[in-house]
């Protein structure tokens, strides 16, 4: 994925959670993305509050967001109900932007206009500019009552930058039988029947149903993204 596809995503979304490390704790709150180009995707705070410390000290942050205001409903006899959205999730490396880099960007790129501005109006904001200039992430897009598809999971992880990234789902080896009894207890349509079977990973959720059900154990644990 291009970053510009990736931050209409976000851009979609509006408001995220960022998480940063303080020592041994995480801290998260609301932020929001201020436009983006080839050498990555821009927001802001204040140098000196906690949050711009610690992006300063550590390089590092994560975000996720879902598109849906109301993301979680409950039928009446109680199970949950999720509307057709999708959720999307960074980890990446930041580091710090120059307020005259900023100034000069904003007059081809009207997304960083407002980061521009700031810079002026509250100066403590001048230093406070970050990008996220390498990451990897994942789009979670869930019809669970397949009301626009006839599948419950659209899955996809895309990195820029140079960064790697493990594949989603779990996989199957050349130790499946294919007896099909993964693929009778898959409820998200993810396995394909072959020599041997195969896990799609764009619908694949993890949910561990074929780990249990394999008579084998021909089926690995999905890896660490």
């Amino acid at each position: 994925m291009e970053i510009k596809e990736i931050y209409e995503l976000i851009n979609n979304i509006g408001v995220l959670v960022f998480s940063t490390i303080n020592g041994d704790e995480v801290h998260s709150r609301i932020a929001h993305f201020n436009g983006c180009d080839e050498d990555g995707i821009y927001f802001r705070t204040m140098a000196n509050k906690p949050f711009g410390r610690q992006l300063i000290e550590t390089g590092k942050v994560t975000v996720c967001g879902i598109s849906d205001s109301k993301c979680l409903g409950y039928e009446e006899e109680g199970t949950p109900n999720f509307p057709p959205s999708y959720t999307i999730r960074l980890i990446g490396d930041v580091k710090k932007v120059a307020p005259e880099i900023i100034k000069e960007k904003a007059k081809t790129n009207k997304a960083l206009m407002s980061a521009a501005n700031d810079i002026d109006k509250y100066p403590a904001m001048a230093e406070g500019n970050f990008v996220i200039y390498k990451a990897k992430g994942e789009i979670f897009d869930v019809d669970f009552d397949c009301i626009n598809r006839d599948h419950k999971l659209l899955r996809k992880r895309f990195s820029f930058g140079g960064v790697p990234f493990n594949p989603a789902g779990v996989r199957i080896t050349d130790a499946c039988i294919e007896c099909g009894k993964c693929k009778k207890v898959c409820t998200f349509k993810a396995i394909e029947e072959g020599t041997p079977y195969k896990v799609r990973e764009d619908r694949c959720d993890d949910c561990g149903s074929c780990l249990m059900a394999c008579p084998v154990n021909a089926i690995e644990e999905s890896l660490t993204f």
